[in-house]
């Protein structure tokens, strides 16, 4: 004869672990139908874990090269905003350079120097900029700052201009000066590398940024008593002219400069959105496969609900049953 009170306590046993089993899926259950994504996917992609893998690995792919166009992004914005700085006032400066010879004054030739000053002081300070602690205008030598001060640079062009003899002197000084194999600027007073492995990068040496601060460089001696007044006043004046207008070209030089720093902005911003557009596939795609529908989880949520409420009233009665048959 089969005892009641232990028939009692087995099955009361076995309910005590579906319980918590059903507990557990309830748990699993309510996940999914909140975030609408399996609370398993290891086991609910099953074959598909190749598939997930290959697609896992890409966007680490997506994320890694993501991040290289971002580094090159930002560097590319730092170079043109510092371009950009370069070029601000050129051609006002110009402009004040043929406004001084116009009217013949001391004054406005002490103002033309002091805003060629200024400029210069702002161009060198732009083209030490740098990314982190990578220089940006320093070719390979990415360590070092691309130029020294602009007092260094205005004592090697007042020295220049002391030693010649004429207007001819003085231009063949500057010249060998500006040397870009020889002289000094490329070799003394520019700090960085003359190699440069970086397709994007620009060094201080590019025919367009020499040529602006060496007519800045100029036009800030153009005040009386200065460097120019080595020469007749007559050869003065012409400095003046020759260097304003070869500022002139020079703002054009950086424009063309700033453009085709401007091309390579836009292929790295096409680039990126290339690639968050592929991260957008792929993500869907994972998605997909591991995606649990919501509805479909919530009516399993309340099967399951169902199953355990109808499981604790079972065991109640059972526990009561074992209790009249210890009673008897």
């Amino acid at each position: 004869m089969i005892n009641n009170s232990y028939l009692a306590n087995s099955v009361t046993t076995q309910l005590s672990r579906d319980i918590q089993s059903i507990r557990e899926r309830i748990d699993r259950t309510s996940s999914e139908a909140v975030t609408g994504r399996t609370a398993d996917p290891t086991s609910h992609l099953s074959g598909q874990i190749g598939r997930a893998m290959v697609a896992n690995d890409a966007l680490n792919k997506i994320d890694r090269d993501t991040s290289l166009l971002q580094i090159r992004e930002s560097r590319l914005d730092i170079t043109q905003q510092s371009l950009s700085r370069m070029q601000e006032g050129l051609a006002e400066i110009s402009v004040r350079a043929l406004d001084s010879l116009s009217a013949g004054s001391p004054v406005e030739r002490t103002a033309l120097a002091q805003d060629a000053r200024a400029q210069l002081d702002s161009a060198l300070m732009a083209l030490n900029s740098r990314h982190g602690e990578r220089f940006l205008f320093s070719g390979d030598a990415t360590d070092k700052a691309a130029f020294g001060s602009p007092d260094d640079l205005m004592e090697d062009l007042r020295a220049i201009a002391d030693a010649a003899t004429d207007k001819a002197d003085f231009d063949a000084r500057l010249n060998a000066y500006f040397d870009l194999d020889t002289g000094d600027f490329a070799n003394s007073f520019y700090r960085g590398s003359k190699t440069n492995s970086d397709g994007d990068a620009i060094t201080g040496l590019d025919p367009a940024i020499t040529q602006t601060l060496r007519n800045l460089g100029v036009l800030a001696m153009a005040a009386p008593g200065d460097g120019l007044d080595s020469l007749s006043n007559t050869e003065t004046l012409d400095v003046i002219r020759s260097s304003a207008d070869k500022l002139v070209q020079a703002d054009a030089a950086l424009t063309q400069l700033r453009a085709a720093n401007g091309i390579l902005q836009e292929r790295v911003a096409t680039g990126l959105d290339s690639l968050a557009k592929e991260k957008l596939v792929v993500n869907t795609l994972l998605e997909g496969m591991t995606s649990r529908d919501q509805y479909e989880a919530a009516a399993e949520l309340k099967a399951l609900e169902a199953s355990l409420e109808a499981s604790y009233m079972l065991t109640a009665r059972l526990s009561q049953l074992s209790l009249m048959n210890f009673l008897r």
